[in-house]
This record gives C-alpha cells, structure tokens and sequence, in this order.
C-alpha cells in the first residue's frame, strides 16, 4: 500500500510516527511522512537512514515558539493552555499543513495521522480517502474513564466529564475546523468529539495497555496497541566518557528532564537550580538535562551530571528512577525502563499521564510546577527512592511494556482492515 503519515507537535508527537513509518517500511508498504515540529527540528535525514522521506510542513517563527513558552509557563488553566498552544504552535502553520496533507492525499491510497491534526482529516474526506488517527494518549470518550486519568466511581459522572470536555473542546477547535471545511466546499461540523478527529474504520491508540487497559465499552474500530518505539538504528549513540565514568563509579543515578517544556521558557535557569537543588536535598546522585553545563546559580557538585541529550531508551535502563514533566513519550520510556517516575506536569494532557502513574503505583503523587518546591520534589525523590513495593510494581510494569510490540500490531491492523481500500 502506498500510505501517507501526518504529525505536529514537540518530538513526542513526531518521533511515535517515525516508529510507525518505520514498521510500514519494514514490512513492505510505500511511505512518506509529511512532520511539522514545534521547534523546527528537522527529520528528513533519519527519515533518509530508514528508508522513507519525511516532508518539512512547514517552520514555525521563532517567535510564536518564544510566545507560546512565555505564556504557558504562567498560564495555570488547561483549557488557556490548549488554547495557547493552538494559537502560537498550530495555527499559524495551518495552511502549511493543510497543504501537506493535499499532497499526502494525492499521492497515497490511505493517509494516517496524529488525531490532532484535522487538516488531514478534511482533506481525506474530500478526497474520499480512508483515513486512520493515532492518538497519543487515550482521549477517547468511556463510561469507565475520565479525561483527568482519574476515573470517577459512578460512570455517569466520567460521561458527564466527557461531554464537558465535548463543549470545550468545540469552543477550542470547532471554528477553525468548520472555517476550513468551509474552504474545502464540505459541511461545517456540529460536534467536536468523534466525527472531527476519529474514523469509523480504525482508530489507534498508541499507549501500553500495561499503563491505560482498554475500556469495555470502545467499539471494535479502536484498538490499544502499545507504544510507538522510536528504532534504535535511527538514533546511533557514542557514550561520551565523561558520563560513562560517572555511571560507573557511584550508586544509579536520578535521570532529570523537563523535555520540550524547556523550550522558551523564560524561568528555565531556575528550573535546573530546582532539579538540582532537589536532587542533592535527596541524597541522590542525578542526570540533569540540559544544555550541558550548569547554568548560572545551579549547584555543581560531582553527584550532578549536566548532558544535552541522550536516547532515553539507551541511558534509562542504568538510572534508578525518572524525574519527568509527563510526557507521553518520557511517560513510555521510563515505565518500559521498569523505572519509578516523579511527574512534575506543566501542561494539558502531562497531568492525565501523572495520575496515570500514581494509579498504577510506579509514581508518587503527582505535582505541579507552578507550586512545586525543592522540599517537595526531594520528597517524591526520595519516596520514589525508598519504597521497595513501588519500585518493584515499576519493575514488573517493565516487563511487560517489554514484551509490547506497538507497531508491529498497528502495522498488522492497518493490513489487516484497510487491505486494497481507496
């Protein structure tokens, strides 16, 4: 089949769909990528190693990235939050993506592509093409769960959660949609859930079953699969010596990472300090992610390691726990580790993720890095740390995380239920 893949977002958006289109590839499929990324990162040369071309839709200005990192670093309500993520990081490339999934849809028999990108959505409709969203967290309405990742114990009260969320999400994204449709000559939209972001053919969900089990009441059409897991051959890694001696010569160490939340944010200089200054009131020794060395007023200390990147999946293995901003893609990493998380979540879905874990008892209780201290985040360490039965509910989560093959079974569905359709 010749399939067309669609994403937007920070690394955790993309990097699942490079996973996906890598095991299109390996198993026969003619793919290209169109990625459009939050900071302008650049795939085409990993989508080159793997033996797919991945498209540029489009480069952000640098300053709505600055924008949107001022902006959602003091804006404490979910709801503003999305709505300052789409107003600085989505739609001012809008019309670029549109145009990507014009040319996905030309050229491809089936188009794939983030849930939140709806662009491809209008496009494959108009086109009359089958198409199929991934969705990186299971934000698909269930009597038996809640948006918050809190499950309400009566289920008409996680029904009456959901169609809240419906209102807010038609407010959110219902005018830009239907003002697209519009363009497009298709019919404008009433609802907000469902229709605008699902298909009736195949919905996937990439998250561990381990992590978010399936509700009994999702028809047959949506499927948990398990994580995207980027491949290992597309991101080749040297340890550098320094950090290999560090490994080697004390106890685990606490990997430290705020991920993309970093990315304009005007108190990140103060974020290290917290990290660091958490990790040495613990009593731990930490990888701290950074730009690689401390930045001003952050402590040094030889049980700190400051590093710019690593592959997670290669670095969390020899860590003892993850401090994280609860990202789905971080989330994934550090539980398929068998490792404790300590969620500090910054924004929209982080904090689902954070009570995700704290259900699952692989994490302490989630906080917040508005109110987050140093006291309190060297308390989670420690209990993270400290508590024998968390640590080994991680392990075990590990084990069978390890045992998930998410895009070998998406692959296999995408076979199996989209075979010959145009």
């Amino acid at each position: 089949m010749k399939i067309g893949i669609q994403t937007w977002g920070s690394d955790g958006d993309v990097r699942p769909f490079i996973a996906l289109a890598a095991g299109l590839r390996a198993a026969g499929h003619d793919v290209t990528v169109a990625a459009t990324h939050v900071e302008n990162k650049d795939y085409t040369g990993i989508g080159q190693a793997l033996g797919f071309p991945v498209r540029q839709a489009g480069r952000l200005d640098p300053k709505f990235i600055a924008l949107a990192g001022e902006h959602l670093a003091t804006e404490t309500n979910a709801v503003k939050q999305v709505h300052l993520a789409i107003k600085y990081l989505f739609d001012p490339l809008a019309r670029d993506i549109l145009e990507a999934a014009k040319g996905l849809c030309r050229e491809h028999d089936i188009v794939i592509g983030h849930f939140i990108v709806h662009p491809l959505k209008t496009v494959a409709e108009q086109a009359r093409r089958p198409y199929v969203p991934v969705f990186t967290a299971p934000m698909i309405p269930s009597a038996y769960s809640s948006p918050t990742g809190a499950p309400l114990p009566l289920k008409f009260l996680n029904t009456l959660l959901w169609k809240l969320g419906e209102r807010i999400m038609a407010r959110l994204f219902l005018p830009s949609i239907n003002a697209m449709r519009r363009s497009e000559g298709l019919a404008p939209l009433r609802r907000a859930m469902g229709n605008p972001f699902s298909s009736p053919l195949l919905n996937l969900v990439a998250v561990s079953p381990a992590l978010c089990p399936p509700p009994p009441d999702w028809g047959d059409e949506i499927q948990t699969c398990g994580a995207f897991v980027f491949p290992e051959q597309a991101e080749p890694w040297q340890m550098p010596d320094p950090l290999r001696r560090f490994l080697e010569t004390g106890p685990s160490p606490v990997y430290m990472t705020f991920g993309s939340m970093s990315v304009g944010d005007p108190a990140f200089a103060g974020t290290i300090r917290l990290l660091a200054e958490a990790a040495l009131r613990a009593g731990c020794r930490a990888i701290i992610q950074t730009s690689g060395t401390p930045h001003d007023g952050a402590p040094r200390s030889s049980d700190l390691y400051y590093l710019s990147h690593a592959p997670h999946h290669l670095l969390f293995p020899q860590c003892a726990a993850v401090v994280h901003h609860g990202g789905a893609g971080t989330t994934h990493s550090a539980s398929r580790a068998g490792l404790p998380s300590i969620v500090v979540e910054h924004v929209t879905d982080q904090a689902f993720w954070g009570n995700t874990l704290f259900r699952a008892g692989i994490a302490p209780r989630l906080l917040h890095r508005r109110t987050v201290t140093v006291k309190a985040l060297a308390r989670a360490i420690s209990t993270a740390l400290g508590s024998p039965a968390l640590q080994e509910k991680a392990r075990r989560t590990g084990a069978v995380m390890q045992q998930e093959d998410g895009v070998k079974r998406a692959v296999a569905l995408i076979e199996e239920r989209l075979a010959g359709r145009r």
